[in-house]
């Protein structure tokens, strides 16, 4: 084992390889220049792909997220990248001119992060190669998931993932990535063997456990604070058919639906997974969960955790579909429209009766309020906790769940960000953090890291010294 395993690299280690002179001489660059000064005819000449300024007719569909309600982002100009070398080329000019950065795979983050007014965004999603070799999958950083799982599927291989078709496969790995496959297989990132990243401070790096291996432990579950993807190579897993199985309980159940839930699923075989919703509409509240196991075995799963509820569930549903159906099922569609979602998260240490009840309570006032809301629990036990927690930058290795609030469409994002924000101080010391593929505005970074913070935090400064990347979470 190496230095660099146990701790921060030192900076001298981190430059070293990857343009240390470059990274020097940003570190006395004079101010940044203005946008209007900027050599963007210098920028452009050499990109394979697109650069995008405000007066270009695509600029306005360029800078576009998943969520209409950053269309209002004003970014300095996007470079829609096709070519690895775009992104360095993009990067060296961001240095160049200290222009903040911010990369899109997906355009998925709840803080819009991707669409960040005076920032040179990088669009990656021109980046999308996949290559199957034996197991491992090399996917150039621009892959979205339900391109990668069609495309796996076609030779019966598989990556632990995420549920949204359209979310961009780096960013998800870059936050960790929970999925219905994380008891079994553990996070996304967790699947990490190597990677390609375009550093602020300059260069570029190969990065993996024996290369760079401080780099490669800040690239799972540190966001995009160590630089811009452009490649990722996973080991797949087997693609299967599976059960899916719906459970609805009544709402007077919901408490008892939680804590059955918690405590029989680290009892359950680690292929099958399983989370709670307990939803708000105007006067109602509802309780169900819904079960992801191998084909054939929903059934006995259905049975074994509506024992541990001990009540009668008002419904209960199962189908058995192959893998690409059955990953189509759980997400809705292949495909998601824009849409509007004002979301946030906590991470529970344990879900007790007494955490059971706050969360019940949360939500049953927000439905006597007259709106709508709704809280997601998924589990982190499994193959999650066989990972220590300071051996990725994702903290969160031994905790009972994770817990999403979301408001879909709300007339009210402030109201709904009061709602949520209310949400987090109910639940007081229940709640040890927060995921950081969850972001929200005005949470610290300390909320996403916990102890891995300190490390994380020195290793960003180090590959970015002028602090030109913009995710969401400020270090």
């Amino acid at each position: 084992m190496t230095s660099t395993d146990r701790g921060p690299l030192p900076r001298r280690t981190l430059l070293r390889g990857v343009g240390a002179l470059t990274a020097a001489a940003a570190l006395t660059h004079p101010a940044t220049a203005t946008a209007d000064t900027l050599d963007w005819a210098g920028l452009r000449k050499p990109l394979r792909g697109k650069l995008l300024l405000p007066s270009d007719g695509e600029y306005r569909s360029a800078k576009q997220l998943f969520d209409p309600k950053f269309d209002s982002g004003a970014p300095v100009a996007v470079v829609e990248a096709t070519a690895s070398s775009d992104v360095t080329a993009a990067v060296a000019f961001a240095r160049e001119h200290r222009v903040p950065l911010a990369a899109r795979a997906g355009g998925h983050s709840y803080v819009g992060a991707s669409a960040t007014t005076g920032a040179l965004v990088v669009d990656v999603r021109g980046l999308d190669d996949i290559t199957l070799t034996g197991d491992l999958v090399t996917v150039g950083a621009g892959v979205r998931i339900r391109t990668v799982l069609a495309e796996l599927n076609k030779s019966g291989r598989s990556l632990p993932i995420g549920s949204c078709p359209t979310v961009g496969l780096a960013g998800l790995t870059l936050g960790g990535g929970l999925g219905v496959d994380s008891r079994r297989y553990g996070l996304t990132c967790d699947a990490l063997e190597s990677a390609d990243v375009v550093l602020p401070g300059g260069g570029t790096a190969h990065t993996s456990a024996e290369s760079w291996p401080g780099l490669f432990w800040a690239l799972r579950g540190g966001v995009g604070s160590a630089g811009i993807l452009t490649s990722l190579t996973f080991r797949t897993v087997p693609s299967q058919a599976r059960d899916i199985v719906r459970i609805g309980f009544p709402a007077d159940a919901a408490v008892q639906a939680l804590t059955g839930w918690a405590r029989w699923l680290p009892t359950a075989d680690r292929s099958v997974w399983s989370n709670v919703e307990i939803g708000a509409t105007a006067g109602t509240v509802e309780c169900s969960m819904m079960m992801v196991t191998p084909a054939g075995q929903g059934a006995a799963a259905a049975a074994g955790v509506t024992a541990a509820v001990a009540r009668t569930p008002t419904s209960t549903t199962r189908r058995t579909l192959d893998h690409l159906a059955a990953a189509d099922a759980i997400a809705g569609g292949s495909t998601i429209p824009r849409s509007t979602k004002v979301a946030g998260s906590d991470v529970l240490r344990e879900l007790n009766a007494a955490v059971a009840g706050t969360i019940v309570d949360i939500v049953t006032a927000r439905s006597r309020s007259g709106a709508a809301g709704y809280v997601l629990v998924d589990p982190l036990d499994g193959a999650v906790r066989d990972t220590r927690a300071d051996a990725t930058a994702f903290p969160w290795r031994a905790h009972a769940a994770t817990l999403q609030w979301i408001v879909d469409e709300p007339d009210s994002p402030d109201d709904a960000r009061a709602w949520i924000t209310a949400a987090h101080r109910a639940l007081g010391s229940a709640s040890v953090g927060a995921y950081a593929n969850y972001a929200e505005p005005g949470v610290t970074a300390d909320r996403y890291y916990a102890g891995n913070l300190s490390r994380l935090r020195t290793l960003a400064r180090s590959v970015d010294p002028n602090r030109l990347l913009r995710t969401g979470i400020t270090l």
